[in-house]
């Protein structure tokens, strides 16, 4: 175990995280040479696998974040314990990377580390400081640098970077609010950061000869030309993912090319994703010379963790209908624009939409008069109905 205790390390994440599992730091070599330390949080150190807890978790699946409750794949003492924290000493799975002028990896390293934050930062915080670029903070102006070579790089490659913005339902006392969430720098360069320790995870399991669940996607599609065709559209991002493929998981290393990477993994979750737990384990595993985890075993867990994951999902989907008809019920506007995406079922009137104010994008009960066609707005009324999707005539 390496003592990394000090770097200057950073943990930047949203105002009030359940999980704290993410950290970066800067390390300068002979003077020049600038890398970049990522590091996790190591939750698997503190139970077994197949242990009640490692079983509980498996059922789980994921951490779910609902609008009205926080529902921990692990238990909350296991996540106090293994939380990232200013001044706390934890140790982690930690991969140091060295770039190519040109963004790309020349060379990494994945050790277990223990690690002492300096900062815990918001992303509030930190495009405050990049805007600002202070002499003191210059390490976090380096780290930006790097990642933002490196994200060239990638799209050299055919990585897609999706530039729209998302939505977030919140709970606020008895009043329901839709924020529109713009990308940052900040939320920017510590997404690419993750991708990175996926992508040099990936690279260290398969070169151990290593099972994996390995993340991939075939594009399927010219995305430039599509991205061309709608480039003043709103929904241009919207509608280019229905052209491409969905990611899949699968024992099999393949390229996952809307990150423009040839191998990828997820793994920088382990507090509230099980698989990217199960591959800091076969990691840690192989570090301390311990005994792995069998292909068969793991390309089991994919499949379980598949159909828990669909379930999640519709728990989510429930939660979030449940106060989306509260919020257009309350809201009851004389109408609401939406830019037509595409019928899911054309008989049954079921149509994904997109709602340019709230950068809302769901499947609803439309009810029109007249043929619709992609990329066009409408104005529609919400109608209270007992179906289980929205339900808007036009």
């Amino acid at each position: 175990m390496r003592d990394l205790t000090n770097l200057k390390t950073y943990i930047i994440d949203s105002e009030d995280p359940h999980e704290v599992d993410d950290a970066i730091s800067l390390e300068i070599k002979d003077g020049n040479v600038k890398n970049l330390w990522i590091h996790i949080s190591n939750p698997c150190k503190l139970f077994l696998q197949d242990s009640n807890i490692d079983l509980d978790a498996r059922k789980n699946n994921s951490s779910l974040y609902l609008i009205d409750q926080y529902v921990p794949m692990l238990p909350i003492e296991i996540i106090d314990k293994a939380n990232l924290a200013q001044n706390k000493i934890s140790e982690t799975i930690s991969a140091v990377i060295e770039f190519n002028e040109d963004g790309s990896i020349d060379n990494y390293e994945i050790i277990e580390a223990i690690i002492k934050p300096k900062y815990q930062l918001t992303y509030e915080d930190v495009n405050e400081i990049l805007e600002l670029e202070p002499k003191e903070e210059i390490e976090l102006v380096e780290i930006k640098n790097l990642l933002e070579k490196s994200i060239i790089f990638r799209k050299k490659q055919g990585a897609i970077i999706i530039e729209s913005p998302n939505s977030k339902i919140n709970k606020c006392k008895d009043k329901i609010i839709i924020n529109k969430i713009e990308k940052t720098i900040a939320q920017i360069i510590v997404a690419e950061a993750m991708i990175l320790m996926g992508y040099v995870t990936s690279l260290f399991l398969k070169k151990s000869n290593l099972a994996a669940a390995y993340r991939s996607q075939k594009i399927n599609c010219n995305p430039f030309e599509i991205l061309n065709k709608y480039k003043d559209s709103e929904i241009k991002y919207i509608l280019l993912k229905q052209h491409m493929g969905k990611s899949y998981i699968t024992t099999k290393p393949n390229s996952h090319e809307s990150l423009g990477l040839p191998l990828y993994v997820q793994c920088t979750s382990p507090l509230r994703r099980y698989l990217d737990l199960i591959m800091q384990r076969q990691v840690y595993n192989k570090i301390n010379n311990l005994e792995n985890i069998s292909n068969n075993s793991i390309s089991k867990l994919i499949d379980y963790s598949r159909n828990r994951q669909i379930e999640n999902n519709n728990i989510y989907k429930n939660n979030k209908f449940k106060y989306l008809s509260v919020f257009f019920k309350i809201e009851n506007k004389t109408f609401y624009k939406i830019i037509f995406v595409k019928w899911i079922n054309y008989k049954r009137n079921i149509a994904l939409v997109y709602f340019p104010e709230y950068s809302l994008e769901i499947i609803i009960t439309l009810f029109v008069s007249i043929d619709l066609y992609i990329n066009k707005i409408y104005k529609v009324k919400f109608n209270i109905s007992d179906n289980n999707l929205l339900e808007f005539i036009y």
